[in-house]
């Protein structure tokens, strides 16, 4: 019997075993993003996640990011 784990639980478990310390709302948006687009042929799922992370690298720190 093969064992299937959750991808978003072990991304979940490894930011608290390894204590990253990534908010897991974004962990969780990031890898949503991720899911309903995985099987899109022309997917730009970096460019979606990375804009994401920007916008809460820009809430966290201002717009002066520099």
């Amino acid at each position: 019997m093969t064992h299937k784990s959750d991808p978003l639980a072990v991304l979940l478990r490894l930011n608290s075993e390894l204590g990253i310390n990534i908010d897991e709302s974004l962990i969780k948006e990031c890898y949503q993003v991720q899911k309903e687009h995985q099987y899109d042929k022309g997917r730009d799922t970096v460019t979606k996640i990375k804009a994401i992370v920007e916008e809460r690298v820009v809430e966290q720190q201002g717009s002066n990011l520099i």
